[in-house]
């Protein structure tokens, strides 16, 4: 009885956060850790990671502030 109300609790508390959560907001960038003795990725990986996501964004808005330009 007892794992069945944590089980529900938990599935509750998450459908409610998923529920208040923004979608509106600023995306970030999202970076898997990197410490510990099994980290997945180290600090350069995820430096370049960071680069490319700046790359893409600007990128994105040389792209949009191009075709919003009707001169060009």
């Amino acid at each position: 009885m007892n794992k069945l109300f944590t089980t529900l609790t938990t599935i509750g508390a998450a459908m409610i956060l998923t529920a208040c959560a923004s979608t509106a907001g600023p995306k970030r960038l999202v970076l898997p850790l990197d410490h510990g003795p099994r980290a997945q990725t180290t600090p350069w990986e995820n430096k370049q990671r960071i680069l490319r996501a700046e790359q893409e964004a600007k990128a994105k808005e040389n792209a949009e502030k191009s075709s919003q330009d009707p001169n060009k």
